[in-house]
């Protein structure tokens, strides 16, 4: 005989009430740091806040404010930072949930600036002198940077390592991406980087990038006929030519499937095309051309070999020539 039990009740696991300390700083700046700031005003929708919400920048050393008994729940917040005269100077907006006592770091941004930026160091590869090398055992005086395809920007070597960082200029929030090269003092790229970052709005973020070391190739083509005759890129009928590096040992291309196309131009041969940011190895060169008629060029199946030395930078007079033929 089976007995039916009533139905349990199971209640959500309580939330509690509690107070938010706001800390705050002003792009990447504190209180004591930008005296321009006065104060900051706290605005929390639907909440009265003591003195209106209007508080002093910094309070016994200590850059914020802790408000008292929040119900639990969620808070949209806007924090402005003003000057002595009531300006406007920074401001940030967010949200922050109460389930207890709850602390929020906020770093403002210039009024009319994008609300994010990031905080930016770089590791290089082990070398002879260390297996963490600093900016001297790698022989690196200064990174030059940019972010989203925007201006290259320049940062001296020690800025960004040991524990130092650079800040990014203020940047939209959400996925960025970042290419450096580290240069030697005669401007010569030894090591490279290329990823991407994610910012946050009001909260600073930080990466560390580790460079790999690179190597340096130059190559021509040679365009020639169905029976072996050299053409011109005029006669060819060609405008463009692709250029990829295939590894020898994983079969990995280099610029993926799409290649790296460059002009076809005579003057009177096509001029050779110097890359500066391989990752050391050996490379199968191919390339690809397609004439404005339908005629497709390609490199052989055995196409030649080259060898990526790290720090080593072959210029034009030292090309290696590609054939390409008709089919």
């Amino acid at each position: 005989m089976f007995a039916i039990l009533p139905g349990c009740i199971v209640n959500e696991s309580p939330r509690y009430e509690g107070d938010v300390t706001f800390r705050w700083s002003f792009g990447g700046l504190r209180c004591s740091e930008d005296r321009a700031v006065m104060g900051v005003n706290v605005i929390i929708p639907g909440e009265s806040l003591a003195n209106g919400g209007r508080y002093n920048c910094e309070t016994n050393g200590f850059d914020g404010i802790v408000l008292h008994d929040f119900l639990p729940g969620t808070y949209e917040f806007h924090l402005e930072g003003v000057s002595y005269t009531n300006e406007l100077l920074y401001e940030a907006h967010g949200t922050f949930t109460v389930d207890g006592d709850v602390s929020v770091n906020v770093d403002m941004t210039p009024v009319g600036s994008p609300p994010s930026f990031a905080y930016l160091s770089w590791l290089f590869p082990a070398n002879t002198y260390s297996p963490s090398p600093n900016c001297n055992q790698a022989g690196i005086t200064h990174i030059e940077f940019r972010i989203d395809d925007g201006e290259w920007e320049r940062a001296e070597c020690w800025e960004g390592h040991g524990g130092n960082q650079i800040q990014t200029r203020y940047l939209a929030p959400g996925y960025h991406d970042v290419e450096f090269v580290a240069v030697d003092a005669q401007g010569r790229p030894w090591y490279y980087f290329i990823g991407g970052i994610d910012t946050q709005a009001s909260r600073p973020t930080s990466h560390t990038v580790s460079l790999w070391a690179v190597g340096g190739a130059s190559v021509r083509w040679v365009l020639r006929s169905w029976y072996g005759t050299p053409l011109s890129c005029y006669e060819a009928g060609v405008t463009r030519v692709g250029i990829n590096f295939r590894d020898y040992y994983t079969g990995e291309l280099v610029y993926g499937d799409v290649g790296d196309w460059h002009d076809c131009i005579d003057s009177p041969t096509p001029t050779p095309v110097v890359y500066e940011f391989l990752r050391p190895g050996r490379y199968v060169v191919e390339m690809y051309a397609q004439a404005y008629d339908g005629r497709e060029y390609f490199s052989p199946i055995d196409s030649p070999v080259i060898d990526v030395v790290a720090h080593e930078f072959p210029g034009p007079n030292a090309a290696l020539p590609v054939y390409l033929t008709q089919e």
